[in-house]
């Protein structure tokens, strides 16, 4: 019978893997999708030595060891994640099919956490169920400009004060797409539901610059029954299977304007 005779073992060890998550599929994070493509990394802060791996979903990150490679067979304590310090990750990250916004990012790596990243669907990746959702094109009161990158937030009162919440992110061109995929059905006598929308954008946003949805601020949207009146947010009805084009009063476009 013949033996294996180990004479060196390679030990890479992962540090951090992010989780690229669908910001539309779930109210809380915990329960988001990851999406299920590979993504584009463009880092602006990382180490000399850091590697990765893309698969859908997700991005394995290891720093390059500076002894990879050990004599025989590995003890316990050489397969020991060694203690390093953590690092600061930032850049931006695309989905290069065009189903998803890009984005820019920042965060802390290098213990062994579980990183996760929101993206969202653009208009041409949003797709709607037999619930309904909403569309639309987002444009400044002031000057007719659109509104890049903004994020949306669409609150339905469903009934007994029970209330379901749906995101949707405008792409470069201000148009946006919400679905509300897990609106249930209008209960026997029940024509509509009531529902509020909310916006965070930035008046400095430009289309060919992707930014973190975190640093958008809270803007007001014009009207849909009131000509020049706006507010946040704005009150509107929702019925579930009805896919709605929502404009302000008078408008080809739903305005917003800084609160």
């Amino acid at each position: 019978m013949s033996t294996l005779k180990v004479l060196e073992t390679n030990i890479l060890h992962a540090s951090d893997v992010i989780y690229w998550l669908d910001g539309t599929s779930a109210e809380n994070q915990a329960e988001m999708m990851r999406l299920p493509y590979a993504v584009e990394l463009s880092l602006s802060a990382r180490p000399s030595d850091l590697q990765l791996l893309h698969t859908a979903g997700k991005t394995a990150l290891w720093r390059r060891p500076t002894e990879p490679m050990f004599d025989g067979v590995a003890s316990e304590d050489d397969l020991a994640f060694p203690a390093s310090p953590t690092y600061p990750l930032a850049g931006s990250v695309q989905e290069l099919n065009g189903r998803y916004n890009p984005r820019t990012f920042s965060l802390t790596a290098g213990n062994l956490g579980r990183q996760v990243v929101e993206l969202f669907p653009t208009p041409y990746g949003t797709r709607f169920g037999v619930s309904g959702g909403l569309t639309g094109t987002l444009r400044f009161s002031t000057n007719g400009n659109p509104v890049p990158w903004a994020l949306l937030t669409l609150e339905v009162t469903t009934g007994l004060s029970g209330t379901l919440t749906f995101r949707a992110q405008a792409d470069a061109n201000g148009d946006f797409s919400l679905s509300m995929t897990r609106l249930p059905p209008l209960a026997e006598g029940v024509d509509l539901y009531n529902a509020e929308l909310r916006i965070v954008a930035l008046s400095s946003a430009v289309a060919d610059t992707p930014l973190d949805p975190a640093d958008l601020l809270p803007m007001s949207l014009g009207e849909l029954d009131s000509e020049n009146t706006f507010s946040n947010p704005i009150g509107l009805t929702v019925v579930p299977g009805e896919i709605k084009q929502i404009r302000s009063m008078n408008k080809d476009h739903l305005a917003v304007q800084p609160s």
